[in-house]
């Protein structure tokens, strides 16, 4: 029985016991009665209206809760990224040109440096490495690790892993075929044409007789001849010039003999048998150091579908996906509106060190041509311009955009970034 009712049926049991007094009580009875009556009266419209009022009260909390939210949390944060994301780069301001062609100028030849010869020979892998104009240890310490693809070529790959030969699939015969113009020798002995160029700019106040770096950077290229020094100013913010020349170059001079290239950055570590052994169709074997690189499909080595099988439109690379743009003008990455409108990214390939076939090297150059410029290359290149020119990109679990310190970790994987000088001397040996 509700309340109403029970008190209902008391109110009456109280009224029928008062018209049963005496006559000369009847006018109590009948105050009483209708007291009785009002306080019933009341208690049904607190019961009736306390569940409103309950509701009124939560929905006034719950707006000044939202209110207090979107006022001191959502508000600050939109004009903070709006206000950071309006700030100008330092030199890229907003009045800058953001079209490639202003810089890389494609149609006339801007080198200050070339190598000898560039890509006269058959070259089954080229690898830039972009590096800074001062850089001159780090390039030395390649050249004399795994830059010395007259030593670290395919042989060494059987050396490395002789302990674990068996659990991973050996290069395709078909591929081998395929690539036969780029190699030498038969079966663990074959040696594949490698070739390393480092990629420059040029300081800002240098004059071009008297510069002592400039100097440095002249014996040097004549001597090692693996250095392209191009016009522009060489700062950070300039990356994406510096990789697109390596396009142009690339682009220009090798299609027709060259079969592969591969961007990375001087401080990656390269395992230039492992990544023959993977462009020949074969398989890295797994590492306990590397597991952690791997997701369930791609560490299961012995799969078909984890060798590479296309000869063309190969674009392979630590993949990120769904990055938003970075609104902390202290951050080396921050982007401001005016270059990338964008809420996210595109999906791109880590700069650490991306792999991609020849053809794709030319398709990309002419993307840029038509793509705004953001100094940030590797969305730029890999991102952007492989949008414009319909390029998939592939995620490779062995492309790592950082370091490990596990040595074996070097033995299982394709790349290794931010290898100082001393680690990567290490790393090799």
């Amino acid at each position: 029985m509700g309340y109403a009712t029970r008190d209902a049926v008391e109110l009456a049991e109280q009224c029928t016991l008062l018209d049963d007094q005496a006559d000369d009580e009847s006018h109590l009875s009948q105050v009483v009665c209708r007291d009785a009556r009002k306080l019933h009266h009341r208690r049904q419209r607190l019961r009736l209206s306390s569940p409103r009022f309950l509701r009124r009260i939560c929905h006034f909390v719950l707006l000044i809760f939202v209110y207090l939210f979107f006022r001191y949390i959502i508000l600050p944060n939109i004009s903070i990224y709006e206000q950071k994301r309006h700030v100008p780069l330092a030199d890229w301001s907003a009045n800058t040109s953001l079209d490639i062609k202003d810089y890389i100028q494609p149609q006339q030849e801007t080198a200050l440096i070339i190598p000898r010869d560039f890509c006269r020979n058959k070259t089954f892998l080229i690898i830039a490495v972009c590096t800074g104009l001062n850089n001159f240890v780090e390039r030395q310490t390649i050249r004399e690790t795994w830059g010395n693809t007259t030593e670290f070529n395919y042989p060494a790959f059987a050396k490395l892993h002789a302990h674990l030969k068996g659990p991973y699939q050996p290069p395709m015969e078909k591929r081998l075929q395929f690539y036969a113009d780029y190699l030498k020798g038969e079966g663990e002995n074959i040696t594949a044409s490698v070739r390393i160029i480092f990629i420059v700019g040029r300081h800002s106040y240098e004059s071009h007789l008297s510069n002592e770096t400039l100097v440095r950077l002249h014996s040097e290229a004549e001597l090692y001849n693996d250095i392209i020094q191009e016009d522009f100013i060489d700062t950070y913010n300039n990356l994406t010039l510096k990789s697109v020349m390596a396009l142009k170059h690339i682009t220009k001079s090798c299609l027709k003999t060259c079969a592969y290239f591969l961007k990375c950055d001087d401080d990656t570590f390269v395992n230039v048998p492992n990544i023959l052994h993977f462009l020949l169709g074969g398989t890295v074997p797994l590492y306990n150091d590397t597991l952690d690189y791997h997701d369930r499909g791609s560490m299961v080595v012995m799969a078909q579908r984890n060798r590479l099988n296309s000869t063309s439109n190969v674009m392979i690379g630590h993949q990120f996906c769904n990055v938003v743009p970075v609104s902390d003008v202290s951050s080396k990455w921050y982007i401001p509106y005016y270059m990338y409108q964008g809420e996210v990214y595109p999906k791109y390939l880590s700069g650490a060190g991306y792999l991609m076939s020849i053809d794709v090297v030319e398709r990309l150059f002419e993307a840029s041509l038509n793509t705004s410029l953001i100094y940030l290359e590797d969305i730029y290149i890999t991102g952007l311009c492989a949008n414009r020119a319909n390029i998939k990109r592939k995620h490779h679990p062995l492309f790592s955009f950082t370091s490990s310190p596990h040595l074996c970790a070097f033995k299982g994987s394709i790349t290794q970034h931010q290898i100082k000088e001393a680690s990567m001397v290490e790393a090799y040996r």
